[in-house]
């Protein structure tokens, strides 16, 4: 049988004086063709309408709706953004910037923008934030074992399960929402060259090898699962690969919380990082890598980030970390307790000189 095909509407063509909305709903259809996720595309939405919403104000001209191409000048858009900072947080500030240059990109490519004047609209700096780590002592130990036994406050405990999903996180270092976007089909390789094919921000793909510690794991957890859930397809590309206890597909909030529990089971819950129950593994896996002597530009690979700086924080936070370990080392002792015992002429004068090193 013949579908009927989608209707379509026209799309309106962009001049220099057409409404600002006609703008945004031209420059959001265009960041469609890159598939980004929903909620991407309605804080996208969100940030510029909210821009816009405060410059109509400001500028005495109604709503949202009333604005025209013309109205967007510099002096009207400082004025916004600055309004905007009075009663946002500055990583929102930052946010809406980036969306704005965005959109005026996108115009300029149209063809009815000169050029992007969010040059010229001051933004806050980014804070010079260090990636945090898991610095409980062996933590990854402690949590793997918290996992791998049964939870005596869950109604229908499953350990292969918990223990497969903290594992993923702990030797893969892949993010939450990945996680829980993992099919059957991501696992792909013959035994001994298995790979985990992982979906991160903007669609990209990218493979990661696990090692049969790891693979075993999910496959018991997946001989279990088959018991529980006969009527699942396990052999489905598009089979959920990580489900409640229900069947479905995990979400978010879910791994958050089970994540949660296993720190807490561990002991180790004061030692995560405010704000990064699930990321805090992630930071953990990049550090520890690096102290292993991983090579940053291989490491940038695995975690699926765009640009090489965000990957060279973590030498800076390992940097950090090892720094604590030489201070504590027996012979800093012993150094520190040499400058301060008193010594001969000639000892005193290489003293000296350690000082000044």
């Amino acid at each position: 049988m013949n579908r009927p095909a989608p209707s379509v509407i026209p799309r309106r063509k962009l001049t220099p004086a057409a409404p600002l909305t006609d703008a945004i709903e031209a420059w959001l259809v265009n960041l469609g063709a890159a598939k980004p996720s929903p909620a991407t595309l309605a804080a996208y939405r969100r940030d510029v309408e909210g821009i816009g919403t405060r410059l109509a104000a400001l500028e005495d001209r109604g709503e949202l709706t009333d604005l025209e191409l013309p109205d967007l000048s510099r002096p009207a858009l400082r004025a916004a953004f600055a309004s905007w900072a009075g009663d946002h947080a500055s990583a929102s500030v930052r946010r809406a910037h980036s969306a704005w240059s965005n959109l005026f990109d996108f115009l300029v490519a149209e063809g009815v923008w000169d050029g992007n004047p969010m040059a010229a609209i001051p933004k806050p700096k980014t804070p010079s934030v260090l990636p945090r780590s898991i610095r409980a002592r062996d933590a990854v130990g402690r949590l793997l074992r918290a996992a791998a036994e049964p939870d005596p406050r869950a109604r229908q405990p499953w350990p292969s399960r918990d223990l497969a999903l903290v594992a993923t996180f702990c030797v893969t270092g892949i993010r939450e929402a990945e996680a829980v976007g993992l099919d059957m089909g991501s696992l792909s390789g013959e035994p001994g060259a298995r790979r985990l094919e992982v979906r991160g921000k903007g669609g990209k793909a990218r493979p990661i090898p696990i090692d049969p510690v790891l693979d075993a794991v999910l496959s018991e957890y997946q001989v279990q699962r088959a018991d529980r859930f006969p009527k699942h397809d396990l052999d489905h590309p598009l089979t959920p690969l990580f489900v409640d206890v229900r069947g479905r597909r995990l979400s978010v909030d879910q791994v958050r919380y089970l994540v949660e529990r296993l720190y807490v089971r561990a002991g180790i819950r004061a030692q995560v990082p405010a704000g990064a129950l699930v990321h805090a593994l992630r930071h953990t896996f990049a550090t520890a890598a690096l102290e292993a002597g991983a090579d940053v530009v291989e490491l940038q690979e695995l975690l699926g980030h765009a640009s090489l700086e965000t990957t060279r924080r973590y030498l800076s936070a390992t940097a950090q970390g090892l720094r604590h370990v030489i201070q504590a080392h027996p012979s800093q002792a012993a150094l520190r307790a040499s400058l301060a015992a008193p010594a001969s002429d000639d000892d005193r004068v290489a003293v000296e000189g350690l000082k000044t090193l």
